[in-house]
């Protein structure tokens, strides 16, 4: 465990979040669908979920503090107006009073309906309709990865309007079939333009066409003018590859980088101080079958991994522009039942990274052991914690016979060899 690490525990049902927010299971759950609740869907068929506390108080002071949208200059000036002109001053306020009830708020939530995207403003009042060729697949679909995030309100041309990014997916098997698309929309509901992810890429002994799903997209503000980047991950909708790209807030391509595997979550921190933030992405190397953690230059992304064993090394691609790469180490548990553990959570904890890693698949097991790992903005590991859920699942194997041995300190000792394939530079 690392020393003076602040305690912080992860909510992992929708009773925690809801008792965490101070509402109902029910109005949890119809922020996270309305409101962009940051919640983290875990893989398997009951739709598992887990959320970060401190992204949940962050995500509430920011709805708290949203204006009202009573604060009308229109009323104002009708109001002034009625003080000049006794004569009209009882049209002038009827009319006022209906502009302002009539008047729509921009765009700030949606839902969708079999083919149907509705978008609505923060009172819940209707503002325009997408209505697709195709069903829209639902939106706790059991194949969504950890760290879905389909759809985002913003100004994100700094033209003083909102735009909606979403993700349309199509459901299975359709999606087999075809990719999904990062759309975006104007606050009247026109396209302004939209993104396919992903492309026809070989190895020596696969080639995957292009059929990817997007499982994560973030907006951030980057580069020295802070101008908004949108950061898309999709991966290969039967197993691997995946493709990390930042666009332009006009959907243009500014760089890609592809991974031999899944990157599952993502985070953004300044690691070296130079006031630009570096990507952090956790998730699977299926080329040494390990978790692992990639960070990369958001603005100066290219060409793809660099793996050991041929048969996953995509062709056609420089060396990859990875600032660092890590690998995490396989417990007795991760190698005797899955081909290997994986990186489920980023994130930053003041001036430490905490690493979270399953050791087993999340869809396999109703509790999930995990291995949590703290280092520095230099990826140096100061510290590490074995979670109690992964001891008493040893202790349960053991005592069934699935595994001949008691969990020793020298075991745990090995949780220290990460191996480091590029470091920080």
């Amino acid at each position: 465990m690392a020393v003076g690490q602040p305690q912080r525990q992860e909510l992992t049902s929708w009773k925690e979040i809801a008792e965490h927010l101070g509402v109902s299971v029910r109005a949890a759950q119809k922020w996270e669908q309305e409101r962009g609740l940051p919640i983290q869907r875990l893989p398997g068929e009951k739709g598992r979920v887990s959320a970060d506390p401190l992204a949940l108080d962050r995500w509430k002071k920011a709805a708290l503090e949203k204006p009202s949208l009573w604060a009308s200059l229109k009323f104002l000036r009708y109001y002034a107006a009625a003080a000049t002109a006794v004569a009209l001053a009882a049209l002038t306020v009827i009319l006022g009073g209906r502009l302002i009830w009539n008047r729509h708020g921009p765009p700030a939530r949606f839902r969708h309906d079999s083919k149907t995207l509705t978008i609505m403003d923060e009172a819940g009042r209707e503002l325009w309709q997408k209505t697709f060729e195709d069903p829209i697949a639902p939106e706790a679909s059991p194949e969504i990865w950890l760290a879905t995030r389909r759809a985002w309100f913003g100004d994100l041309d700094g033209d003083g309007r909102v735009e909606f990014l979403y993700v349309y997916k199509e459901p299975l098997p359709v999606r087999e079939r075809t990719s999904d698309a990062l759309i975006c929309f104007s606050d009247t509901g026109k396209e302004k333009w939209r993104f396919a992810p992903g492309k026809t890429v070989s190895t020596a002994t696969e080639t995957f066409p292009p059929t990817y799903a997007v499982h994560y997209f973030v907006v951030a503000p980057l580069g020295k003018d802070r101008s908004q980047k949108v950061l898309v991950a999709s991966h290969h909708v039967a197993f691997y590859p995946e493709q990390f790209a930042v666009l332009s807030s006009n959907g243009g391509m500014l760089g890609e980088y592809w991974h031999s595997g899944h990157l599952l979550d993502i985070e953004l921190a300044d690691l070296d101080g130079d006031r630009s933030e570096e990507v952090l992405l956790g998730g699977i190397s299926n080329a040494y079958k390990a978790a692992t953690l990639v960070v990369l230059d958001p603005l100066n992304l290219g060409g793809a991994s660099q793996e050991e064993n041929p048969a996953y090394q995509f062709q056609g691609f420089g060396p990859g522009k990875e600032k660092a790469r890590i690998l995490f180490p396989r417990s007795c548990i991760s190698r005797k039942f899955d081909p290997y553990n994986l990186v489920s959570r980023v994130a930053m904890l003041g001036e430490r990274i905490k690493i979270t890693v399953f050791e087993r698949y999340p869809s396999t097991v109703p509790v999930v052991p995990a291995v949590f790992y703290f280092l520095d903005k230099s990826l140096r590991l100061v510290g590490f914690e074995v979670a109690d859920l992964f001891r008493s699942y040893h202790r349960e194997l053991e005592s069934s016979g699935q595994l001949d041995h008691s969990l020793t300190d020298a075991e745990i000792a090995q949780f220290r060899n990460l191996r480091v394939l590029k470091p920080l530079r």
